[in-house]
């Protein structure tokens, strides 16, 4: 990446965009400016030739004002209940966030709710302290009540980052995730590739509401517009709506499904996608293509026995590390953040999981 010549010029190089031409996080340069945590060398040489070649000139008043003052920012997030184990990905993020941010000035308050219960929602934000908060990193799942959220955001002055969900508001300042639509469409690509003319192909949406996530919406119009360009290679596109989706009903509504339709492929519009890989273990079926998301250790196991050929992976670990360290340099810097953080969309196998999982 290069910079345009207009910021050289001004000399206005941020520690953003030396992140950015290094491709290393923000908080790598920050530990290479002040000497201090773990850098590898070769990073840390390439980092410094960077703030040299760029003659790099930190904005003293801006960091000593985030050092004097306490930055106070805000997680609203679901919590881990039941078999919700996924959202344990995206608190590592915040954590890991919160540990390279530690010599600021910084406090960090994370406000959980259940995400099959809008009303738990609800009572949440209600009592939510806005005063107390100069930021919010939000992962909305209820559209209406997430809007309304938001605008109580605006009307306090407190500027948002979303992640895993995108929601159209003023209060938003950027969205770190995926682009929803296009890994819809990517995982009907997957499942036709090889797939028998003329058989049928079946959508699982696994919410408690239609309406709980915009990304599974987005996700489904993506595979169904890829068929709809591939009209010739489907019998039927069916959609199976399982709202909470107790194993009881699950099992019972693939039995059927698999009894009523000629059955190809199966692509469940979440990180749930390790329940119905259990259902065809129990069976015994090899021969249905499965696709879902995300590296839960369930889906790991399943991914490498067979029963589910591809896992789109989200990264919500590092959807929300960058999307609090964005929310942060923008509290604390003023440094405006891209409006789309988008993060690239990686698909995993058996064969190639041994690098994407940690060492």
């Amino acid at each position: 990446m290069e910079l345009s010549k207009g910021i050289q010029r001004l000399g206005k190089i941020r520690i953003k965009d030396i992140a950015e031409i290094a491709n290393v996080s923000i908080g790598t340069v920050d530990r290479v400016l002040h000497n201090r945590g773990e850098v590898s060398e070769a990073t840390r040489r390439k980092v410094k030739k960077l703030l040299e070649e760029y003659n790099y000139k930190p904005d003293m008043m801006a960091s000593s004002l985030a050092l004097k003052r306490e930055i106070r920012l805000a997680v609203v997030m679901p919590r881990v209940v039941n078999d919700h184990v996924f959202w344990k990905l995206p608190q590592s993020g915040i954590d890991r966030a919160v540990n390279e941010l530690a010599h600021f000035n910084m406090s960090v308050v994370c406000h959980y709710f259940d995400q099959d219960e809008s009303t738990d929602f609800k009572r949440m934000t209600t009592g939510f302290p806005y005063e107390q908060f100069h930021g919010v990193l939000f992962a909305p799942v209820f559209q209406k009540e997430s809007i309304s959220f938001l605008r109580r955001c605006e009307h306090h002055g407190l500027p948002v980052v979303l992640f895993n969900s995108l929601i159209e508001s003023d209060a938003v300042k950027s969205y770190v995730g995926q682009d929803a639509f296009q890994s819809g469409y990517l995982a009907a690509k997957l499942i036709n590739y090889g797939m028998e003319p003329r058989r049928d192909v079946a959508i699982i949406n696994m919410a408690t509401r239609s309406d709980q996530t915009a990304h599974i919406l987005r996700r489904e119009k993506g595979f169904r517009t890829y068929f709809e360009e591939h009209s010739g290679r489907l019998s039927r596109l069916l959609t199976i709506h399982l709202s909470g989706a107790e194993d009881q009903d699950l099992s019972g509504m693939l039995f059927q499904t698999l009894e009523e339709y000629d059955i190809s492929g199966l692509f469940v519009t979440n990180s749930r996608v390790y329940k119905v890989a259990e259902f065809l273990a129990s069976q015994g079926l090899m021969n249905i293509r499965l696709v879902g998301y995300d590296l839960l250790p369930e889906s790991i196991d399943y991914l490498q026995r067979d029963y589910i050929d591809f896992l789109i992976s989200q990264k919500p670990a590092e959807q929300a590390f960058k999307g609090l360290n964005s929310l942060f340099y923008l509290v604390a810097f003023n440094r405006e953040p891209e409006t789309r953080q988008m993060l690239p969309i990686d698909i995993i196998t058996r064969e190639n999981l041994k690098y994407y999982q940690p060492s």
